[in-house]
């Protein structure tokens, strides 16, 4: 079944502790981005196996294009072709990819041209 190619998406997640980390964790990534004023309505977060918070806070840099969901009319939008961009830990990068394309967003009011950007920030776990 074929797609329509609504528009381009990156979205970044920034997984960080404190917005302060930000910077530290993302050195070897380019954030030099806007933050996108299209938000999904359903947003699944990532997760990892239990144990793992030895990865946080972590940077994943994932990139889609929103295409019309199969039986919506185009009134709602999934994310398509998903590419894991950048990452500061590889242990992210399936549980991302997972999470985003559950992702959902409504056609009504997304800006189509150019790139998206979102911020998504999990905090470190505490003890």
């Amino acid at each position: 079944m074929k797609s329509f190619l609504i528009g381009a998406s990156l979205i970044l997640f920034s997984l960080a502790a404190q917005a302060s980390e930000n910077g530290a964790v993302c050195l070897d990534l380019d954030l030099d981005i806007p933050e996108s004023e299209a938000k999904p309505v359903v947003k699944v977060a990532p997760i990892l196996s239990k144990g793992n918070s030895k990865h946080l806070p972590t940077c994943i840099v994932v990139s889609f294009v929103l295409v019309a969901k199969p039986g919506s009319q185009g009134k709602a939008l999934i994310p398509g072709n998903l590419k894991i961009e950048g990452s500061t830990d590889k242990a992210w990068k399936e549980p991302v990819k997972a999470a985003v394309s559950k992702w959902l967003y409504l056609s009504r009011g997304i800006e189509y041209r150019g790139r998206q950007y979102i911020i998504y920030r999990i905090p470190a776990l505490t003890s």
